[in-house]
């Protein structure tokens, strides 16, 4: 299982820990630390107290033994001779192979009111110190670093924080050292003669009978061709669906346009009416006391 550390810097040089427990506030996501990784950590800087802080990784030490597995069965081989434990133990120890880093993170303030960004500064180290990766003034990030050789580890991400910004909330999403398995990364001039012959495959009589023959090759194009027509078949009948929904929509609109300009006449017209009978009734209210009033004259 693979250990994820963080450490401060500053720690162990003789002087003690600066800035307490209060400097740094890690929140463990424990369901997403189940896999002994580097995941789900958030932790706040507070760049007036230390404005610096590093997490490290290694490659797991399951995966680790693997590769030092095969590698001993090669070197043995390959020797021709027996080898002591003390030769084989040295071999190992100086084992340096291909590995990927991927790291994934995102800067935020704790308060949720603030909204302004909070750019941070990193860098990628590996186990000699040697620097891997650097970016300056970034709120958030995916690294993905292929072909770097190099051993277990710890390799370690450190984040600079501004001042000028006050309290910054780091959410590492994933930080994995991984050490490729079915394909090789590109081989550099740090490996020897010695590393490149315990990487080759020993392949039995009994391995052999289980690769890919020419039946299989060809099984696997007809596969491959009926799910490039399927995938060809989907694209287009998602393409007809959206214009059937598109022109859904245009009718939907035209429609609601039309019921509302109706529903504003007839508005119009109820008011219009209302305020002739209005009118009307008044009129016809005004005539029939005018003749009452003529009539009560005329008989007295």
């Amino acid at each position: 299982m693979a250990t994820a550390t963080a450490r401060r810097p500053g720690v162990g040089r003789g002087g003690g820990r600066r800035g307490g427990a209060a400097a740094l506030l890690l929140v463990l996501c424990a369901g997403c630390l189940a896999a002994g990784e580097v995941s789900c950590i958030k932790f706040r800087m507070f760049p007036q107290l230390n404005p610096k802080e590093c997490v490290s990784e290694s490659v797991s030490a399951h995966q680790w033994d693997l590769v030092l597995e095969s590698v001993e069965a090669n070197f043995r081989k390959a020797a021709g001779r027996n080898l002591t434990d003390h030769e084989v133990a040295v071999r190992l120890a100086s084992f340096r192979r291909p590995v990927t880093i991927e790291v994934g993170f995102i800067t935020m303030s704790p308060n949720p009111v603030d909204q302004t960004m909070k750019p941070i500064d990193y860098v990628i180290t590996d186990d000699r110190g040697n620097m891997l990766n650097t970016r300056t003034s970034i709120t958030q990030e995916e690294v993905d670093w292929k072909g770097h050789v190099g051993g277990r580890g710890p390799y370690t991400i450190c984040f600079t924080a501004n001042k000028e910004f006050g309290v910054v909330e780091v959410d590492l999403t994933y930080f994995h050292i991984n050490v490729p398995g079915a394909k090789h990364a590109k081989i550099s001039g740090e490996l020897t003669e010695g590393d490149i012959r315990d990487m080759k495959p020993v392949i039995t009589d009994e391995e052999l009978k289980y690769f890919a023959q020419e039946e299989h090759v060809m099984e696997l194009k007809g596969d491959m061709r009926q799910v490039g027509t399927a995938v060809y078949q989907a694209y287009y009948e998602q393409q007809h669906i959206k214009q059937i929904l598109h022109r859904q929509h245009r009718g939907i609109w035209s429609f609601a346009v039309k019921v509302k300009v109706l529903g504003y006449a007839e508005a119009f017209f109820i008011v219009l009416c209302s305020v002739l009978q209005y009118v009307f009734v008044r009129r016809l209210f005004k005539g029939k006391g005018k003749v009452g009033s003529f009539r009560g004259g005329f008989e007295i």
